[in-house]
């Protein structure tokens, strides 16, 4: 697995993907959002292909994290400080499986993705 941070502004916001349920990628799009808002990722969970990459925006003025794994037992696949609005990173998912992942800073904040 690949991973990348991208610096971006405010202007990725427009693109994030809105609510609480599952979000899927469909076969050609190779880019899912994930906002981070509010104590919250949204959505919460996401289903992808294989190779897409995942970028979590922050929307709050504070900082999050995502970081893979869950709060008792991180797994080292990724790990990312989102240090106040706009701020960005992105993984790229290769190998399919289900990955956990949380804010280390505001634990009960968690988050899926599932890679086929």
């Amino acid at each position: 697995m690949k991973t990348r941070d991208i610096l971006s502004g405010a202007g990725l916001l427009a693109a994030i993907l809105a609510g609480s349920g599952v979000a899927t990628a469909t076969p050609t799009q190779t880019q899912t959002q994930v906002a981070v808002q509010v104590f919250q990722f949204r959505p919460g969970q996401v289903e992808v292909k294989a190779g897409t990459s995942v970028t979590w925006t922050n929307g709050d003025d504070i900082t999050h994290t995502v970081t893979s794994g869950i709060p008792e037992q991180r797994d080292g696949r990724f790990a990312h400080r989102l240090e106040g609005r706009g701020a960005a990173a992105t993984v790229e998912l290769t190998p399919p499986g289900v990955y956990p992942y949380f804010c280390e800073r505001h634990p009960s904040m968690r988050g899926e993705i599932r890679v086929n």
